[in-house]
């Protein structure tokens, strides 16, 4: 993300536009910013920024340099090179000018003993000394990064820097597949916002996203958490935004959609949630069993919040029997979960619960649907047991 400083945007109407840069302007900035810490590789980081402002000039595009260079380096590597720790080596010559006392010769002595015992000599000890100082650190990798992927981060910065000031949030999410919606509702709960849902999957779903001010005081960490989530939500395919923010003390709305064209960094998030879903489907599939397993296929409104079971089992006969896996301990989640399997109110749910939880059957009580209790991995063919005590695969 980007310093406040460098954000560009414009105030019309009440309402916020980030100010985004055409390829034709930002690309060949973005080329001599990555060419330029390219060609500092080993050097130290004083030294290319330096070279970066000399890249920028008196260009009034300055701003715009310096954002893409603050991305950029975000996204590079430096490192301390230093034969000595370089705090160990300060706290050693400010002892012994302790003893020697101040001044151009005694500095010139001290500096002759930390060479002699430590086996440096001149600009090697010197460097040595303040070595860990950030100017002082070296570049040892460059960013994995096009010029156009450098701009398309440019922008997308751009988009999130307003979100550090909203107070409220509303994402509309529509004709999407349910793996879009799931991926969407699994990055609200990953950065811990505080959201409640309507609608479902086949009008789409409309998420109330509370900012900081419901928090009671307007709080930085949670508008950069709110920002986070802009480039999760570029992975669902159409959505609409609209924010209402705090900008300076004035309150203003904010909007944005997929037809933005803005281009996400995050990695698609992977398959499975864990290690336990992926054996589990990967035994299925060799079971070769008539009852197919797709993966993320519903969406289960529950007023206020979803239920997005792990997977479906479909059977040619025509029915459908979902499968939830319970691996993980933590007490409020197991708390949250079954709450949910119970509101949800599905008696073709199969929930299959690992015993190295801390899980009563008491703890059960209110869930329609079988449960499925398993050690170390979930066996398929206890769950194709299950299947047949619930009448198999007919309507």
């Amino acid at each position: 993300m980007l310093p406040s400083e460098l954000l560009h945007y414009t105030v019309r109407g009440g309402r916020a536009t980030p100010r985004f840069t055409r390829p034709e302007k930002g690309l060949p900035w973005a080329e001599g910013v990555l060419r330029v810490i390219g060609e500092h590789l080993s050097r130290r980081r004083g030294e290319l920024e330096e070279a970066l402002l000399a890249l920028e000039g008196d260009s009034p595009d300055y701003s715009l340099v310096r954002g893409l260079a603050h991305l950029a380096l975000n996204e590079a590597t430096f490192e301390v090179r230093s034969l000595v720790e370089p705090e160990f080596l300060r706290r050693k010559a400010f002892t012994l000018a302790a003893g020697r006392g101040y001044g151009e010769r005694e500095a010139l002595a001290v500096l002759g003993e930390l060479g002699e015992e430590f086996k440096l000599e001149g600009e090697v000890l010197r460097d040595a000394l303040y070595a860990d100082l950030p100017e002082n650190h070296v570049l040892v990798s460059v960013p994995d990064l096009t010029p156009r992927g450098l701009l398309e981060r440019y922008n997308l910065a751009q988009a999130q820097g307003l979100l550090y000031y909203a107070t409220e949030l509303v994402v509309q999410a529509h004709r999407n597949t349910s793996g879009q919606y799931k991926r969407l509702f699994r990055y609200l709960k990953f950065y811990r916002l505080m959201w409640v849902v309507e609608g479902d999957l086949d009008s789409g779903y409309r998420v109330h996203v509370d900012g900081p001010s419901s928090l009671f005081a307007q709080t930085r960490r949670y508008g950069v958490q709110m920002a986070a989530l802009l480039p999760a939500l570029l992975h669902v395919s159409r959505w609409e935004l609209l924010a209402r923010l705090n900008l300076h003390g004035q309150e203003v709305e904010y909007a944005l959609s997929s037809r933005n064209n803005l281009v996400s960094h995050y990695p698609k998030p992977p398959e499975f949630d864990s290690m336990l879903e992926a054996t589990f489907a990967r035994r299925w599939e060799k079971l070769g069993s008539e009852w197919a397993l797709e993966r993320e296929v519903e969406v289960v409104d529950l007023k206020g919040t979803v239920f997005l079971p792990d997977f479906a089992l479909r059977h040619p006969g025509g029915r459908t029997v979902y499968v939830e896996i319970v691996g993980f301990w933590h007490p409020e989640y197991l708390r949250r979960k079954f709450e949910k399997v119970r509101k949800a109110g599905l008696d073709n749910l199969v929930l299959a619960v690992s015993e190295r939880l801390k899980v009563s059957r008491d703890d059960l009580e209110g869930i329609l649907g079988p449960v499925v209790w398993f050690k170390g991995q979930l066996e398929p063919k206890a769950v194709l047991g299950v299947l047949e005590e619930m009448g198999g695969g007919g309507p």
